[in-house]
């Protein structure tokens, strides 16, 4: 068994589905061909009873049931031959009175070598049934014989062979288990062929999925888009994700170039700056000013390296569930660290918040959204500028928008605005210190809640727009009292 499991699983997916199909047809045209077969011989044992009620109701006429004593005259009987002829072709007939006992039997009993068993009814009711007599198919009819009163008075046994209709039903026997055979040879070759053919987009699949590597993600499996069925929505999807992946590979390639791109700046100005000071003494006061550099450079990158580490949480399946927080509250709060910030630079800060907006979120993520989005409006917005920050409630969505009156961006910097490590090359963003993760990590959050982030701006030096949407939910139910 254990051979013939091992056996059947190593087929290939076409020869199962042939095998499959054709034992599934054996079954249905064996059984169909059994239901035939007995109907037919259950009909055939139908008339045959109905040529033997005929020789019996014949008979009857012959029968006398008067008086006390039962008794048969064939002397006039037509069919009398019949009563005499042997084996295959001969009628054979036996009268019985009412208890049981024999009186009559017709020639043709002399002549054979193994008796008819009697299997009399115990009610006096027509009954027939089958046996083998004399190596043949035997056919036997009990007909109950009633006196001119209706009186039970005994039994006529007529008796014929059934060879020639049995003869017939071998033959047909065979011609279904013959036709069930070609059958299902046929319908397995034709279910292996249609199989294949139904398959044979797999085998493209296959050979264009081994064509494809690490280094070369631009291949694609080919569809035909002429035929829609699972195997074009398999390809398709196929293709879909080799898309995400390439994405995904080139993200990661270019974050590894840009990182160590990045890093390398501040590691080389520090080791530059240790190798100077190492090179002769130096003064107290020139100690603590090349301290102070390396001590920016240290803050520069450890503020880098947090935020690829916030980068890494936000974009990690292995997340905390987000809960229900009310972002006007969050909005304020962040707003108004800010405001005093604003003072200082002598910016004016207008702030427009929808009460009790509600979404579905991490409250620090969000937090982050809304503190990187003012942080670079202030620090490219000069002195005596303006900054509105807005949150509203439309269309089931909290909107939030951050205008500024700062340095503002063309449409080049616009398409790289959401890059890892991106930083327009105008030079007051040169000026400003910044890793370019900031905005990268504000879409990273807003996508990971459904939202949406765009950037809008009429030019260098007409300020700049942000605006987030995130959909709203409905605000959590009060804990029930004790």
């Amino acid at each position: 068994m254990a051979n013939i499991s091992s056996f059947f699983n190593r087929l290939s997916i076409s020869k199962k589905l042939a095998f499959w199909y054709g034992l599934s047809l054996f079954l249905m045209l064996s059984l169909f061909g059994y239901f035939l077969y007995e109907t037919f011989h259950q009909s055939i044992h139908h008339n045959y009873d109905r040529h033997l009620r005929f020789e019996a109701e014949q008979l009857l006429s012959h029968i006398n049931t008067t008086g006390d004593t039962l008794s048969i005259d064939l002397s006039e009987y037509s069919r009398n031959e019949a009563l005499k002829s042997g084996i295959e072709y001969g009628t054979y007939v036996r009268l019985y009175n009412e208890n049981g006992s024999l009186i009559y039997q017709s020639p043709n009993y002399t002549e054979v070598d193994q008796p008819l068993e009697t299997d009399i009814p115990d009610s006096p009711q027509e009954h027939s049934f089958s046996s083998q007599w004399q190596d043949l198919p035997a056919r036997t009819l009990f007909y109950p014989i009633k006196d001119n009163d209706g009186k039970f008075c005994g039994w006529l046994e007529v008796t014929g062979f059934e060879w020639t209709l049995h003869e017939e039903l071998n033959r047909f026997r065979r011609y279904i288990i013959i036709l069930i055979a070609i059958s299902v040879a046929f319908s397995i070759l034709g279910g292996y062929w249609l199989s294949r053919r139904a398959l044979s987009p797999v085998a493209s699949i296959i050979e264009a999925a081994k064509n494809i590597s690490a280094t070369d993600l631009d291949n694609r499996i080919p569809v035909n888009y002429q035929v829609r069925d699972e195997l074009t929505d398999l390809a398709e999807t196929f293709n879909i994700m080799l898309n995400r992946l390439q994405k995904g590979f080139e993200r990661e390639k270019r974050f590894t170039s840009d990182a160590a791109h990045e890093l390398m700046t501040p590691l080389s100005s520090l080791r530059s700056e240790a190798e100077i000071m190492l090179r002769k003494p130096r003064s107290e006061e020139e100690y603590r000013e090349t301290i102070d550099r390396m001590l920016t450079e240290v803050r520069r990158m450890s503020k880098m390296v947090n935020l690829l580490l916030q980068l890494s949480r936000v974009e990690s399946v292995h997340r905390s569930k987000p809960e229900v927080i009310n972002i006007s509250r969050i909005t304020e709060v962040v707003a108004g660290e800010y405001e005093k910030k604003a003072c200082k630079k002598d910016i004016t800060m207008e702030v427009t918040i929808d009460s009790e907006l509600y979404i579905r979120a991490h409250g620090a993520y969000i937090e982050e959204v809304i503190t990187n989005l003012l942080e670079n409006a202030l620090k490219y917005t000069p002195e005596a500028g303006n900054v509105n920050l807005q949150l509203q409630r439309s269309s089931g969505k909290a909107v939030l928008h951050t205008i500024d009156s700062g340095i503002g961006f063309d449409e080049k910097t616009q398409k790289h605005l959401f890059e890892r490590f991106y930083r327009a090359t105008q030079q007051e963003v040169q000026e400003q210190p910044g890793s370019g993760l900031g905005l990268p990590l504000v879409k990273a959050i807003v996508k990971l809640y459904e939202g949406r982030i765009r950037a809008y701006s009429d030019g260098p030096g007409k300020g700049s727009t942000f605006v987030v949407e995130l959909p709203l939910v409905d605000p959590p139910q009060p804990l029930p009292m004790p």
